[in-house]
């Protein structure tokens, strides 16, 4: 496991360790490593690393991000988010600085626009899809009529032969 304090320095840190389970919304501002069970969210102004076996179920949002272990949720970065080959990830990226090592697994969205995952989306069409429906109704109905003509067409040249 990496050091999950190369740029704490001379601040606080904590360590859930891997015997905790926790549930509900987890905030700090001090340098902080899940070594445990966490779901619900969390909302961290500092570096926070989530070691190799912890298990996170949660939206994340820190300054700092590292994933060593196993999250099912959304990461937004303030700064970066680093993916580790031990991690295994289960939702989508937003951080202006992504760092994703070959091993790891993977599976959502990276965002490094800036933007947040929900400004990033497009919102669904109101009208235009209703407006779609009915050309394309119109052309089923004319389909039909077609086909009636087409029909009519080679009954005639059948008895005419």
């Amino acid at each position: 496991m990496s050091n999950p304090y190369d740029n704490a320095g001379s601040r606080n840190s904590s360590v859930l360790g891997p015997t905790l389970k926790f549930k509900g919304e987890l905030s700090a501002d001090e340098d902080l490593l899940i070594q445990g069970k966490v779901e619900g969210s969390i909302k961290h102004t500092s570096s926070l690393t989530i070691g190799e076996s912890g298990q996170v179920k949660a939206d994340i949002a820190a300054e700092y991000l590292v994933v060593e272990g196993s999250v099912n949720g959304d990461l937004r970065g303030g700064r970066s988010v680093k993916v580790r080959e031990t991690a295994n990830i289960n939702g989508n990226i937003c951080s202006p600085s992504v760092s994703l090592v070959e091993g790891a697994t993977f599976n959502g969205n990276i965002d490094m626009s800036g933007e947040s995952a929900a400004k990033a989306q497009p919102e669904p069409a109101k009208q235009e899809p209703a407006a779609n429906d009915s050309i394309n109704d119109d052309k089923a109905e004319a389909a039909p009529s077609q086909r009636k003509k087409a029909a009519k067409g080679a009954k005639k040249s059948a008895d005419a032969a």
